[in-house]
């Protein structure tokens, strides 16, 4: 059996050639599989944080968010069906809540003009129909706002 160290150029003599220095393969094999159990550690956590994004409960979202996905009866306050009082209390508490300032502004306030236009439905003078004016311009302000969270507002 030959000497796998044995020097092929002293074959013969007897002299021996001490291994070629360099990185030990085990140590090798070590470092690699370590390394590939972090990069595992770390695909398997940002995977976590995807999938808690997407299915997180919308009660982890803004209040305010919460209330313009649920704020479609805004919209036809000037003519459709009367808002119930508890549906415009709820809805201002969501915006007030809201940790975005110009959300909550734009949202109380659209709740409050729809509260007055409905409580002068059917009433005609400049009151009214200031009431009914300002609605309407705050309503585009108010799309806005929710479409800034990624909420289409519908009626």
């Amino acid at each position: 059996m030959t000497d796998p160290h044995a020097d092929t150029a002293t074959t013969g003599t007897g002299t021996t050639t001490a291994p070629a220095a360099g990185p030990d393969p085990r140590r090798r094999r070590r470092v690699v599989v370590v390394a590939a159990a972090l990069l595992g550690l770390l695909l398997v956590g940002a995977g976590a944080v995807v999938a808690y994004r997407s299915f997180a409960s919308p009660a982890d979202e803004d209040s305010g968010v919460r209330a313009c996905r649920s704020s479609g009866v805004l919209l036809r306050g000037e003519q459709g069906p009367v808002v119930p009082r508890e549906k415009l209390v709820e809805l201002t508490e969501l915006f007030q809540a809201s940790a975005d300032p110009q959300l909550a502004k734009v949202g109380v306030t659209m709740v409050g003009q729809v509260e007055r236009v409905q409580r002068l439905r059917g009433e005609t003078g400049p009151g009214a129909e200031l009431y009914r004016q300002t609605l309407r311009q705050i309503l585009p302000q108010f799309v806005a706002a929710c479409g800034k969270h990624g909420v289409t507002v519908e009626g």
